[in-house]
């Protein structure tokens, strides 16, 4: 009550010309049985009434009944989301280099646009010859095991952290950017947009080295970087093989359910209304993508028909590792 009276004050002071009265009225509280409207006190149950993310899913399918989407649109849509894609290698600044007996790794900021550097470790075998390379999408500077196991198989790996993510794993709540992703909003732009960005120009750096095959490019991302792997991967042709792990399967699944983690990664305003993510797979034109234990948005494995893998119980990652490099 003190507090509230305070804020009336203010509100009279600077809203209401000083003319008003601050203190609170006095109220006969209700108790909770005289709240009670229905038999049950569920208005869903009793009145038959919809939710929020069901009238917002009336909404979308109202909305998406005359759209007819075409292909070329959905690559110029995608272009819009991102940068105008650069012709030369990003500036790259190495900030710790570590030699190892079968590998080099090097710590490297790189300016995917002019004044913004992203974060990425180079693993590069010792062997001096042309290698395949990977644009592998992760979290925190520490490549992953499935870096390691790439380098270790000859592989030329650039584990890239794409703007805004953090930078190393303090245990801080992590709320899923819907206040990055806003703000990305109000000056025209979109995250995952952004980030499909981020991963194009660390094929750049890829594509530009001598050790690196330009036609054996591939790139994984697991969970919502998946969905910036699509995008990125949709327009680059030279990705020739993706691997999305644990990725969800359908933006529009978003809404089929109440409550959603982490959506803001990957949203993409009116996205859906037109495309999906199986879109954005089919815009790869027959290049290959494995994708395993696809999820819904709450990241629960859901059972799908297409072309989606799925692990055995506590089964790594050594079996799809083995055909994704072939």
């Amino acid at each position: 009550k003190p507090v509230r009276e305070r804020i009336y004050e203010w509100m009279i002071r600077w809203l209401k010309d000083g003319k008003g009265d601050r203190f609170d009225e006095p109220v006969e509280m209700a108790f909770n049985y005289q709240l009670i409207v229905t038999a049950s006190g569920q208005v869903s149950a009793d009145l038959a009434s919809r939710e929020v993310y069901e009238i917002i899913r009336e909404g979308f399918e109202h909305r998406r009944e005359n759209m007819s989407p075409k292909e070329a649109e959905l690559i110029d849509e995608i272009q819009r989301l991102m940068e105008p894609p650069k012709g030369t290698p990003p500036e790259i600044r190495v900030v710790e280099e570590t030699p190892g007996a079968e590998y080099i790794t090097q710590k490297i900021l790189l300016e995917t646009e002019p004044g913004l550097e992203v974060n990425g470790t180079l693993l590069v075998p010792r062997t001096g010859e042309v290698h395949p390379g990977l644009v592998l999408v992760e979290s925190g500077l520490t490549p992953s095991p499935l870096a390691i196991d790439a380098v270790h198989r000859g592989v030329v790996v650039l584990a890239l952290v794409p703007r805004g993510l953090p930078r190393s794993d303090d245990r801080r709540p992590f709320g899923g950017e819907y206040l990055m992703n806003t703000r990305a909003w109000l000056v025209g732009r979109n995250l995952a947009g952004l980030r499909a960005y981020d991963i194009r120009r660390a094929v750049d750096v890829l594509a530009a080295r001598r050790d690196v095959s330009n036609g054996s490019i591939r790139a994984v991302a697991r969970a919502e970087a998946g969905v910036w792997l699509l995008l990125a991967a949709a327009t680059d042709q030279r990705i020739r093989k993706i691997w999305l792990d644990k990725t969800p399967h359908s933006l529009r699944a978003a809404l089929d359910s109440p409550t959603n983690h982490y959506l803001h990664m990957a949203v993409i305003p009116g996205f859906c209304l037109k495309w999906d993510l199986s879109s954005l797979v089919q815009a790869m034109e027959g290049r290959e993508v494995i994708w395993t234990d696809p999820t819904d948005w709450l990241g629960n494995v859901v059972p799908l028909a297409g072309n989606f893998r799925y692990r055995g119980f506590e089964e790594g990652d050594d079996r799809i590792m083995d055909e994704w490099m072939r």
